[in-house]
């Protein structure tokens, strides 16, 4: 099947199946005016049928007349090449959203959703080259990450510079990918800076470089990363690492929209646009002196805080399945333990979503049954609260029973799960069947586990 950039001018075939007759309609009538070919199909039995005719991709319903989207699902991977595929649902749910990422969805949208912003998937989707733009599929099933990724497609289709803000490992670069996908300038390259990697005699090269003989070991031009960029998105990761001498150069650039290379005195047009992250705290960065506040206002048009894990639970297991299954595209995924997913519910993830990616992957590699218990993902435990300093722990000793580690570890796992129980309960307004979905288990184990926590059942009353 042939791509939007298809020099055959073939449009993209989308494949809708969707068994309300006015949404299948509005899908139709608004994908086809935007350049896709939709043949679209009300039952599972009729989307199966029109996928044997082949899809560029695919959009289903999850709940259809005779069986789920999840049948739609595994005829469409069954093809080969097989199309990506958009489920949705008004029934948001985190064991679905988990089962359908493990079995290859590659996006789950909660209705009702914006349109526009389907459209723009589903031409990264199809784009035969993304230039590197590809997002890799945004999990966003909790409330707080589904604005993120709100806030990041309607900023994608604007030319203003975007600023990324959170923790190490929260998936900056993720929505920094998904931003450029869903921008007109998803055809064109997306160049990922990382400056605190960048060698320091290196950098100014690195970046805006260097013509032939501008320093020792320059044997011929180089065009530089801004310029690798052009027509496309430059990300500029750990923004704040690099030099302040060199922010100011990239002010220029942004300002001026041309680029000097080292060792020349002529500047050369580029158009890029820029995306800037940083894990750090900005005003204290400014304050420090390490990151120039003009730079700052500059790139900060568009503001984005990426929530660490610990603050939207509901994505953990949808996480866990996407990378289960990216981990397992040899051989069939392995399916989480409900004892496994306690275990990662309660885990703190300190490294974020780049240390649940890493226990995953590290458990589907030196774990090779058909199944992950809580013991394969090997989560050693971790205090919620900082190490007292020697003084003080030498203090409390003389007075205080020894505690093993192990003892310590169970604590710690025991306040972290209360803990988090406690927020998604605040975050539902007390509403405990919602409160158990968005944790992913039963109305039954959460009703235990609030027993077993001490958790009351009703909020605390205000005093007043």
């Amino acid at each position: 099947m042939s791509g939007p950039d298809d020099v055959s001018g073939t449009p993209p075939r989308v494949v809708v199946v969707e068994d309300r007759r006015s949404m299948r309609e509005m899908l139709t009538k608004t994908l086809t005016l935007e350049g896709f070919e939709v043949v679209a199909a009300a039952t599972v039995a009729d989307g199966r049928a029109k996928l044997a005719g082949g899809a560029d991709a695919v959009v289903a319903d999850l709940r259809l007349p005779d069986g789920t989207g999840l049948d739609i699902l595994d005829a469409a991977c069954a093809l080969s090449p097989a199309p990506p595929v958009v489920l949705m649902t008004a029934y948001g749910s985190v064991d679905v959203a988990v089962e359908a990422m493990r079995r290859g969805a590659t996006d789950f949208l909660c209705k009702p959703f914006d349109t526009v912003a389907l459209v723009e998937r589903l031409r990264a989707l199809t784009r035969g080259n993304d230039g590197g733009g590809s997002d890799d599929g945004v999990v966003a099933v909790s409330t707080a990450m589904r604005e993120v990724v709100a806030r990041a497609r309607q900023a994608a289709m604007s030319e203003v510079p975007v600023l990324l803000t959170g923790e190490s490992g929260t998936g900056k670069e993720v929505v920094a990918r998904l931003i450029h996908a869903a921008s007109p300038r998803a055809a064109a390259p997306f160049v990922a800076v990382n400056c605190a990697a960048l060698p320091a005699h290196l950098v100014e090269s690195e970046l805006f470089g260097h013509v032939r003989g501008a320093f020792t070991g320059a044997e011929r031009d180089r065009v530089g990363l801004i310029r690798e960029a052009a027509g496309g998105t430059l990300f500029l990761d750990e923004l704040t690492e690099m030099a302040t001498e060199l922010q100011s150069k990239l002010l220029r650039v942004l300002q001026e929209g041309q680029v000097t290379p080292v060792g020349s005195s002529r500047s050369v047009a580029v158009d890029v646009r820029y995306v800037a992250a940083t894990n750090r705290d900005l005003e204290a960065a400014i304050a420090a002196g390490e990151l120039r506040e003009d730079l700052f206002y500059r790139l900060a048009v568009v503001v984005l805080r990426l929530p660490p894990l610990r603050e939207r639970p509901e994505d953990i297991l949808p996480l866990a399945g996407r990378f289960l299954a990216q981990a397992g595209e040899a051989r069939p995924a392995p399916e989480l333990t409900e004892a496994a997913r306690q275990a990662l519910l309660t885990y703190p993830w300190r490294g974020n979503v780049r240390e649940l990616k890493n226990c995953i992957e590290r458990a589907t590699l030196f774990h090779h049954g058909e199944t992950i218990d809580a013991a394969d993902l090997d989560l050693a435990p971790v205090a919620p609260f900082p190490v007292a300093s020697s003084s003080e722990t030498a203090r409390s000793s003389e007075t205080a029973p020894a505690t093993t580690l192990a003892e310590a570890g169970q604590r710690a796992a025991r306040e972290t799960e209360r803990r988090l129980i406690l927020e998604t309960l605040h975050r539902q307004r007390w509403n405990k069947r919602a409160a158990a979905r968005a944790l992913g288990v039963s109305y039954k184990t959460l009703f235990n586990k609030l027993r077993d926590l001490d958790i009351p059942k009703q909020p605390p009353r205000q005093v007043t």
